[in-house]
């Protein structure tokens, strides 16, 4: 058994560059990449003997040629540099030089990353494709199932990239009290000799080197320069980065990172960290960390707020018998939450945020997924990059994944929206103007903020139109501000009132008929089909205007002329402060407002604005008071209530008769 450096040759075979696409994967984060991936396999690899997993990073500076197998890997470098260069590869050759430059140096840098209380690397003697050999050999897959985190097996490029020359070192002791350690170089192909064509056809390298047993390329039980550096003897893996080549802040850096993607798995003490000089971080100290890194996780902070607050509220869900569903939901209208939930797997790694819920509610949430097959199901979903779940990814049953994924994010939405009915806020001071609900069409794509880690949801956008002051021509207008014509043109209709139900219109107590009443008593015929009238118990007459989808179309007061209330004498058009509206289900609302003089009695109308600009006023199905207020009473368009004191906050709940989003408007008259 030889001991040393191996460059397998590639049979005339593929020849690599400098360009692979799992190290590109990870460039331009990879300190941050690291730190999640080391963490992650830590966590799978938990001892079941064990409760928490505790990884240690540490940075060393040695003599550069105290590299196992230093004089033939530096040669290695150099003719990987002749050959590329007389290819004209200039990304290859300008990489090429950084690694010879580093490599000629006096000292380099070696970045230790060790776990304890897992099981170590299994296997690491045999020829299977699991334990050891997945982790040294297998490309491009994975051998983890369940609920490990792991799907790809792309996750082992990223110590790599954190080297100047992609140069690794391995070791471990394993449950099974086996010892092994193997170097391992994901490099670029060479050829030994360059004397001719031949020779370079014939003698070209596959670009990956193995530091151990030459003859198979297998580990070895010890290599000194890693016991030189640290002994180890507790079971668990080690992985030692040669040419670590991370900037002066990597400390900070890997720390934020672990704080962002393990804040729960920390929390729940499934894991301690240690990094460098700093002291251990877990459970006991979270808070002081959070803290101190609290500008440079901004995105990330919020959730630990709804994580720790005795306000958030938790609700959990059997999803299916799969497993179990854990949401932890904080609103609050006095600190600047993110609007998201962040996704964990039981190990509590996060796997993405998911936003755009809704806009209306300051609130922060973490779902925890527990179960073995909860999670195994969606992480079949899961992308390489484990930032997004996609349906179509789930190759055994791509409609029931669809259904369940659009399933988890309504109870999401839904458990969300439903804490509004808890709002108590007068942040929102906007004169007439309601909130809108943005609602989701549920279709999950990925992209948190534009860079990683995330999940986003279209949604349906809704334009708030600033409503003309001037009065209205004549017209009857849909809820959505399109003007009915009828026969004869557009003509403005007498004064009607819509009702839900028919009423009585002839003298003679015969039910139907072509006619409205007016507000004098008379009757007319208005366009065609069946209109009833009769008064309400405030004595105002109401037609009844049947619509698309069983809607009720047209508006009160000269309908279509939304100003005709405010310049009515019968009544008095009252400003108002700090309105508020939350949709809170599907049909149902929530309201907020202050008036600036006492009422002794009135109404309320809730009015929508079409993309025209046109004012139609809703139907409402049903109304109830909450506070501030007595005698809520529905009345068909209007909600009527008596006592409102002046600058008292008024919270009431009404529902339409369908779930369409609508832009409202807010008006309140007193009754003179």
């Amino acid at each position: 058994m030889g001991i040393g450096w191996n460059f397998p040759n590639n049979n005339c075979g593929q020849t690599r560059g400098i360009s692979d696409a799992g190290i590109e994967t990870f460039n331009g984060t990879e300190i941050q990449s690291l730190a999640r991936e080391i963490c992650q396999n830590s966590l799978d690899a938990i001892d079941e003997n064990k409760d928490n997993v505790f990884v240690e990073f540490t940075r060393y500076i040695e003599n550069t040629d105290n590299i196992p197998g230093y004089e033939f890997y530096s040669n290695c470098i150099d003719k990987a540099y002749n050959y590329w260069s007389s290819q004209n590869n200039q990304k290859a050759t300008e990489y090429l030089k950084k690694a010879k430059d580093q490599l000629a140096a006096k000292k380099t840098f070696i970045l230790r990353v060790s776990d304890f209380n897992t099981t170590g690397l299994l296997n690491p003697y045999g020829s299977g494709n699991d334990g050891w050999n997945s982790l040294t050999k297998v490309d491009g897959g994975s051998t983890k199932s369940g609920d490990k985190a792991g799907a790809f097996g792309i996750g082992k490029n990223a110590p790599f990239c954190n080297s100047y020359y992609r140069l690794v070192f391995y070791r471990t002791l394993n449950k099974n009290n086996e010892r092994a350690a193997q170097g391992i170089s994901r490099f670029i192909s060479f050829p030994e000799k360059c004397d001719t064509e031949k020779d370079i056809r014939k003698t070209m390298t596959t670009g990956f080197g193995y530091y151990g047993d030459t003859d198979e390329n297998m580990p070895i039980p010890k290599i000194q320069h890693l016991e030189n550096i640290c002994k180890r003897t507790e079971v668990g893996t080690d992985v030692f980065i040669y040419g670590f080549n991370a900037n002066p802040a990597w400390e900070k850096d890997a720390i934020c990172e672990l704080l962002e993607n393990f804040m729960m798995s920390i929390y729940d003490d499934k894991l301690s960290v240690k990094v460098q000089s700093q002291k251990i971080i877990d459970s006991s100290n979270l808070d002081y960390y959070m803290e101190i890194y609290k500008k440079d996780i901004n995105k990330s902070y919020p959730f630990y707020q709804a994580l720790t607050s005795k306000n958030s509220k938790v609700f959990e869900r059997d999803f299916h018998g799969m497993g179990t569903l854990k949401l932890k939901v904080l609103v609050d209208y006095n600190e600047k939450l993110n609007r998201k939930v962040l996704i964990t797997r039981t190990s509590g790694m996060k796997i993405f945020a998911m936003d755009r819920i809704t806009r209306n509610i300051p609130f922060s949430g973490i779902l925890k997924m527990e179960g073995e097959k909860l999670n195994a199901f969606f992480r079949e979903m899961e992308t390489p990059a484990h930032d997004k779940w996609e349906a179509g990814r789930y190759t055994k049953d791509k409609k029931l994944a669809q259904t369940y994924l659009k399933e988890l994010k309504e109870w999401i939405t839904d458990t969300v929206l439903s804490l509004s009915r808890d709002f108590d806020s007068e942040e929102v001071d906007v004169d007439g103007l309601g909130g809108i609900l943005q609602k989701n069409n549920l279709e999950m794509q990925g992209n948190e903020n534009s860079d990683k880690e995330s999940l986003e949801i279209n949604i349906c956008e809704l334009e708030v139109h600033q409503r003309d002051k001037k009065t209205k021509k004549g017209g009857l207008y849909t809820p959505n501000g399109e003007k009915i014509k009828g026969k004869g043109g557009e003509r403005k209709p007498p004064r009607v009132r819509t009702v839900s139900t028919p009423g009585t219109l002839n003298p003679d107590g015969e039910r139907g008929g072509s006619h409205v009443r007016h507000e004098d008593g008379g009757g007319k015929t208005y366009n065609s089909g069946n209109y009833h009238a009769n008064p309400d118990e405030y004595g105002d007459d109401f037609a009844h205007i049947p619509g698309e989808n069983g809607n009720f179309m047209g508006d009160d007061d000269n309908l279509g002329n939304e100003e005709t209330t405010k310049n009515n004498s019968k009544y008095s058009y009252t400003e108002l402060n700090k309105v508020r509206v939350i949709k809170v289900s599907e049909n149902e609302y929530k309201v907020s407002l202050t008036s600036p003089k006492s009422i002794r009695k009135g109404f309320i109308e809730i009015v929508t604005i079409g993309e025209n600009g046109q004012a139609s006023k809703l139907k409402i199905k049903d109304a109830r008071k909450l506070s501030g207020c007595s005698s809520i009473v529905k009345s068909y368009n209007k909600i009527h209530f008596e006592n409102i004191e002046k600058d008292k906050k008024i919270t009431f709940e009404f529902s339409l008769f369908d779930n369409r989003d609508y832009a409202m408007e807010v008006n309140v008259y007193e009754d003179k």
